[in-house]
């Protein structure tokens, strides 16, 4: 299941992007060692972050390179190049980058989130957890919402869902309509056998998000268990309208 481009970037979107994967703020104006934004260096991050969104990939690496040129401890442009060179499974170019963002931003948090993401998209799922932990320790992080639900996601894909849980919850009281978090809570609410909570996280998540096949089965499986056959038998309509599809 995806935060503007020019301010903030999101790896995955509200409504596109997979519950089953973190998300990472590209950039976050700001947060990154206090550079002038009308500087040579962030004018490039900049660029090249907006041609990352394009799918221009060759010109987004060109611009965040001369932004390192201008500046090589630019933590903000380590992170979006290793951001475009995972993005390109150009693995060890991305690691090396990574590193040298932590190294250079070690307290900013969105470059310990970014490094968080990436270390759980890998399976290195514990030294994620502890990046994500040193993010939500700074206090004036600006989308805290996003760590829990990266921790979530995190746990849930290293098979600790009970801690998952809370991460979920908590990433909602922040905001009340994330599509992953609403779809992770539909998920676990279902597997523990509470499916009066599933069915009021289902319906959440159809105000905010399409459904997916694998939702619309629990959707299902949900109101078959409470007897509503006729909420059941919509559901069913809805996945064999995707399978036509």
């Amino acid at each position: 299941m995806k935060y503007s481009w020019i301010l903030v970037v999101v790896l995955l979107s509200a409504c596109g992007s997979n519950p089953s994967k973190p998300s990472g703020h590209l950039y976050q104006e700001n947060d990154s060692q206090n550079i002038p934004a009308d500087s040579k260096e962030m004018l490039n991050v900049r660029m090249g972050v907006a041609y990352f969104e394009r799918g221009d990939y060759d010109t987004a690496l060109e611009k965040l390179k001369r932004a390192l040129s201008y500046n090589s401890k630019l933590a903000i442009a380590h992170s979006a190049i290793a951001t475009v060179y995972a993005t390109l499974n150009a693995q060890l170019d991305a690691e090396r980058h990574y590193k040298l963002s932590v190294k250079y931003g070690p307290k900013d948090p969105t470059i310990l989130n970014n490094y968080g993401t990436y270390l759980c998209q890998k399976g290195e799922y514990e030294l994620a957890l502890s990046y994500y932990e040193k993010t939500l320790a700074n206090p004036f992080y600006k989308t805290p919402e996003t760590v829990h639900e990266n921790m979530g996601v995190c746990l849930v894909q290293s098979n600790q869902h009970s801690k998952a849980e809370p991460h979920f919850r908590k990433a909602l009281q922040y905001n009340s309509k994330l599509p992953v978090s609403l779809y992770n809570m539909v998920v676990v609410s279902s597997a523990k056998g509470d499916y009066m909570k599933a069915r009021a996280f289902l319906q959440r998540l159809q105000n905010v998000a399409a459904l997916d096949e694998r939702i619309l089965k629990i959707g299902y499986e949900v109101e078959t268990e409470m007897g509503n056959k006729r909420a059941a038998n919509r559901y069913l309509g809805m996945i064999k309208q995707i399978k036509r599809n």
